[in-house]
């Protein structure tokens, strides 16, 4: 299967949806199991037990009437007189007929009774019955129930009623007379009665009900082809209460028999079988409303993807004016993505107006930088002819300061942002031989460093600004003006520069212009040149902060300008540099 959110949306939410569905199901399958088994079991065993009440009550009403008819007194002496042949017939007659009645009149007080006779076993004769008795009739073939002293209890069989045709129970009692010992009495229930016993079960329809003797011989059967008449129920229920498509429920009797209740399996599953199929209808549902819920989220995400993977393919193919502006998203996430990249857009694009701006610019440094080389060379070329023509025509002075000119371009104008202590205080001096030409007054540089500091790292041009500072704002037209340039070690790991003057000094707001003199607005009355800008920004790019610049000086006191540097070598700073620091 294709790995794609389609297919995982719809595999992840069927089995979210399956899984619980399959624990509750098997955890239901087990609980309703139980349930409706113990319900089928109540309902069976109850009832069962009811039928076996009924067909109790019934063998007892037939005993009870039995004994009406048998006991000695007033039946029992006209029977045997009926049957004695020395009575006349007249008497007879009136004998067998007050039997009669009190047969009819037993019968109508018991409606649950059905054909009453006497029976002579010694003839087969049939006497006093109250309704159609067979005329082959055999009262002790019928299938035995139990046995109670004198007694016998019968079925259920066919009624001995040719025109029945129903299932009864009877009982067949002796009676005992002075006579003769051939005569038995012969009671059965209504012919619809044992029908209507058997088939009150409410729970399951197709109940078949078997008659056990005492013996555990199969007495009747509802199910013959199954549970044949005559052979042992204990071979069906040696094993378990199952046998082949049907589950077996017994009920044993005080009378010494017992009722089966035989019940096919499939009607005993039924209820399992209609909530399994109700729980199956469920889980499709749920199946497919699951199918449905992941297909729409798919169809939810699928267009803003969608949108976002074509906007991406335009951007990876460089078509950034064709990609279409987000719109409106159902989704807030996807809102925001969408909203995100096209900030990314704009980004992309500004990023490519600045690289080619950046490209541009480039290209004119590059134009400058050779103009900056071509303009020195060009002036240098130009100083050494003067210096030459100058030197031709004995113009000695000219010579001397076009000389220091040139040497004072080349160290200003040279390579690198590190120089050390020696040239920066070499270049000053070429400096300070210029200066004294273009000023109109006279002042003095004193040079004071120890040779152990000379070889120290100092930023490039550094102590000219200082010293122009001097000059320019200190002396001015002071004649008689000293300058001083000491370098001495601060402490360990620092160096201190300090160009002092003599000059007029300043007051405490120029001070603090001065320091906080930057290149931002209009220049302020006297303010101080590019140089010392240049001197404040070197030393904070160079030394990030570890540097310290102080400046003293009051009306008519002078001015003191201090450098406190960290100390480095000019070979560690040209490896920093290398580096990147």
């Amino acid at each position: 299967m294709p790995r794609t959110l389609k297919y995982r949306l719809i595999l992840l939410l069927l089995l979210c949806s399956l899984i619980p569905l399959l624990l509750i199901g098997s955890i239901s399958y087990s609980s309703m199991y139980s349930l409706l088994k113990n319900k089928a079991e109540r309902g069976i065993t109850g009832n069962l037990h009811q039928v076996r009440l009924s067909f109790e009550n019934t063998l007892s009403q037939l005993n009870y009437a039995s004994q009406q008819l048998v006991f000695e007194g007033e039946i029992g002496n006209k029977l045997d007189a009926y049957l004695d042949s020395a009575t006349d017939l007249f008497d007879k007659r009136q004998l067998g007929q007050q039997i009669q009645s009190e047969i009819s009149l037993i019968h109508f007080t018991n409606p649950a009774l059905g054909v009453i006779f006497y029976y002579l076993s010694s003839t087969g004769e049939v006497i006093f019955a109250n309704g159609h008795v067979h005329p082959d009739v055999r009262i002790f073939e019928h299938p035995l129930l139990a046995e109670q002293l004198a007694m016998n209890y019968y079925g259920p069989h066919l009624s001995v009623n040719p025109l029945n045709g129903n299932n009864v129970l009877s009982v067949v009692r002796k009676v005992n007379l002075p006579s003769r010992d051939d005569v038995y009495l012969y009671i059965e229930t209504d012919f619809k009665f044992t029908d209507r016993i058997l088939n009150s079960d409410g729970t399951f329809r197709d109940t078949h009900y078997i008659f056990v003797d005492r013996e555990g011989r199969i007495a009747y059967s509802e199910k013959q082809e199954v549970f044949p008449v005559g052979s042992r129920l204990a071979r069906y229920t040696e094993h378990s209460r199952s046998y082949r498509d049907y589950f077996l429920f017994e009920d044993v009797s005080n009378q010494s028999w017992s009722i089966v209740a035989a019940i096919p399996k499939a009607s005993y599953n039924q209820e399992i079988r209609k909530w399994f199929f109700q729980f199956a209808i469920i889980a499709t549902l749920t199946l497919l409303v699951g199918f449905v819920l992941a297909f729409a989220i798919w169809r939810m995400v699928y267009t803003p993807l969608l949108q976002l993977q074509r906007n991406i393919r335009r951007l990876k193919n460089g078509r950034l004016s064709d990609m279409p502006q987000a719109g409106r998203q159902a989704l807030v996430e996807f809102a925001e993505i969408h909203h995100e990249f096209s900030n990314m857009k704009l980004r992309i694009d500004q990023l490519i107006e600045d690289i080619n701006r950046n490209a541009q610019n480039q290209r004119k440094l590059e134009v400058e930088m050779l103009m900056s080389k071509i303009n020195p060379h060009f002036i240098y070329n130009t100083l050494d002819t003067i210096r030459w023509q100058a030197r031709v025509n004995g113009h000695h002075e000219t010579d001397l300061l076009v000389s220091t000119l040139n040497k004072l371009l080349h160290y200003n104008l040279g390579k690198g942002r590190t120089a050390c202590i020696r040239d920066e205080i070499e270049a000053l001096k070429h400096y300070v031989l210029l200066q004294s030409v273009r000023y109109n007054f006279r002042f003095e540089v004193h040079l004071n460093a120890p040779p152990e500091l000379l070889e120290l790292a100092v930023p490039r041009f550094i102590l000219q600004p200082l010293v122009e500072n001097s000059l320019s704002h200190g002396l001015k037209n002071k004649r008689g003006g000293v300058i001083e340039v000491s370098v001495r070690q601060h402490d360990d790991s620092r160096v201190a520069i300090e160009v002092r003057d003599n000059g007029y000094g300043m007051s405490e707001e120029d001070v603090r212009r001065m320091l906080s003199d930057t290149d931002e607005g209009p220049p302020h009355p006297g303010g101080f040149g590019i140089g010392w800008r240049y001197v404040q920004k070197m030393l904070h790019h160079h030394y990030d902060g570890q540097a310290k610049l102080t400046v003293d000086s009051g009306p008519d006191k002078g001015t003191t300008i201090s450098l406190i540097l960290p100390m480095e070598s000019k070979g560690e700073r040209e490896h920093a540099e290398r580096d990147g620091r």
